[in-house]
C-alpha cells in the first residue's frame, strides 16, 4: 500500500489522473484544515469521468473537523475532487493506493458486476434495493439507508428538516443547495416543494441520504428557475435530518 493525500480548497478543483500502474486507490480519511475563525460547513464532492457528482462529506469547525470515510476508486477514468465551503477554508483527503489483483478474474467480475447494475436501472430493477426508477422518469437511489428499527418514517404530512445539494445533470453544475443557509423545513406532500422531492422524500428515515434524478415535469418544467434552464432534468441529493408530526 501507498500513501495518497491532497489539500482541497475552495474554487480550485483536484484532478486525480486515472494511472492503472498505481492500483485502486481508498480514501479513508477527510480532515477541515486549521482555521479558528470560521463556522461555516464545507463540503466535499467528487465526479467520476462524465457523470454527476456525488457528496463525500460535510464538515463544520468545532461541531465535525473530521470524518472517517471508505470509498474506492476502481473506475479507469479520471476523478475531480472539490470542496464547497468559505473561500479560505481547506479540507484534507487521506488515503491510500491499493495494490491491483493478479488474478484477472477479479478485474473482470468487478466489471460484469457494474455492468449488470447499469442494466438494472436502465430497466428500472432495483439493484439490492436501493434504486428505483418510475414510469414518470424520477430515479430514486438509496445513499445511505439506517436500519429499520428507526422507526420514525416521512410520510405525506409530515413536516421534514432536510439538507440539501441540486445539480444539473448534464453536466453537475450546483445550482442550489442548503450548505450555505441553515437547512430547509417544509411539509412533505402538501406541494411546498416541488413534485419530485414530494414523491422522492416519502419513505426517508433520519440519518437517510438519498439521491433524486427528477425529470422536468416533476422539477422546474418548461419554465425553469434560477440557474436552471427550462425542461432540464436535476439532481439533488438529501439527507433527512429530523421528521417532526
Amino acid at each position: 500500500m501507498a500513501f495518497w493525500g491532497i489539500e482541497l480548497v475552495p474554487e480550485k478543483p483536484y484532478t486525480l489522473v486515472y494511472d492503472k500502474s498505481r492500483g485502486r486507490l481508498r480514501i479513508s480519511k477527510t480532515t477541515l484544515g486549521i482555521d479558528d475563525h470560521l463556522e461555516e460547513r464545507s463540503v466535499v464532492k467528487c465526479k467520476v469521468g462524465d457523470k454527476y457528482p456525488i457528496l463525500l462529506c460535510s464538515l463544520r469547525p468545532r461541531v465535525k473537523e473530521s470524518c472517517s470515510i471508505d470509498v474506492e476508486f476502481i473506475e479507469n477514468e479520471d476523478v475531480v475532487f472539490e470542496v464547497i465551503g468559505p473561500a479560505t477554508s481547506s479540507v484534507h483527503l487521506a488515503g491510500f493506493y491499493l495494490a491491483n489483483s493478479h488474478n484477472g478474474d477479479n478485474g473482470e467480475s468487478d466489471h460484469c458486476e457494474l455492468n449488470n447494475m447499469k442494466k438494472a436501472v436502465d430497466n428500472g430493477v432495483e439493484v439490492n434495493g436501493r434504486v428505483r426508477k418510475f414510469s414518470n422518469g424520477l430515479v430514486i437511489e438509496d445513499l445511505v439507508m439506517n436500519p429499520e428499527h428507526v422507526s420514525i418514517l416521512a410520510t405525506p404530512g409530515s413536516t421534514v428538516l432536510i439538507s440539501y445539494v441540486g445539480m444539473l445533470k448534464s453536466n453537475g453544475l450546483v445550482f442550489d443547495s442548503s450548505f450555505s443557509k441553515p437547512p430547509l423545513l417544509f411539509k412533505l406532500g402538501a406541494g411546498e416543494v416541488i413534485k419530485g422531492w414530494d414523491i422522492g422524500i416519502n419513505g426517508m428515515r433520519i440519518g437517510n441520504k438519498r439521491r433524486l434524478t427528477i425529470p422536468p415535469s416533476l422539477a422546474y418544467g418548461s419554465k425553469g428557475r434560477e440557474n436552471v434552464p427550462p425542461d432540464l432534468e436535476v439532481v439533488f441529493e438529501i439527507e433527512m435530518l429530523k421528521i417532526l408530526r
